[in-house]
């Protein structure tokens, strides 16, 4: 059987958040301090959040995607546009066990359709500095390093840059 990307519904939310917060943790633990994965797994993946935007809100935000195989949530992501001809990947996360099949970029290609169809000509994702796995996988589908910004959520004591990266739409 064959993974499916689709529009997530709300029987999808809890495995969203629990995908979302266990994939951030992992990737991230040796990255960022501990104070500021917790800040952001609450804030961006607490299932009452996740509930309230699992749906599309067009233009900014398309709602949350998934993958599925066998009736099992196994990813997500979400995006939106973040001007009129300009869209954004929010995020891609995977179960862990899930990741190398081709499922990430699956998600992915599913939010840039959304983009284009939004009238978008270019997408921007944000990479945390020195996240070489993310990093890599965006260039490698087409995006370019344009600057460093300071992170969501970043204290001053956390220092934490964002790398912006950007890919021109066909």
């Amino acid at each position: 059987m064959t993974a499916v990307v689709r529009q997530a519904i709300e029987a999808d939310v809890a495995s969203i958040a629990r995908i979302c917060a266990t994939s951030y943790r992992d990737t991230y633990r040796e990255l960022l301090p501990q104070g500021y994965i917790d800040r952001s797994v609450v804030a961006f993946y607490d299932e009452q959040r996740v509930a309230k935007e699992v749906a599309p809100a067009p233009p900014e935000w398309f709602g949350y995607q998934v993958v599925e195989e066998r009736g099992r949530v196994l990813g997500a992501a979400g995006g939106g546009m973040i001007g009129k001809r300009a869209g954004e990947l929010s995020l891609v996360h995977l179960e862990a066990a899930e990741r190398g099949r081709g499922l990430g970029t699956a998600l992915l290609d599913r939010v840039t359709t959304q983009i284009r169809t939004a009238g978008g000509r270019e997408m921007w994702v944000s990479v945390f500095l020195g996240d070489s796995a993310g990093i890599g996988f965006y260039r490698a589908r087409g995006f370019e390093p344009v600057e460093t910004v300071r992170a969501a959520l970043s204290r001053v004591d956390d220092h934490i840059v964002s790398l912006r990266m950007r890919r021109v739409l066909d």
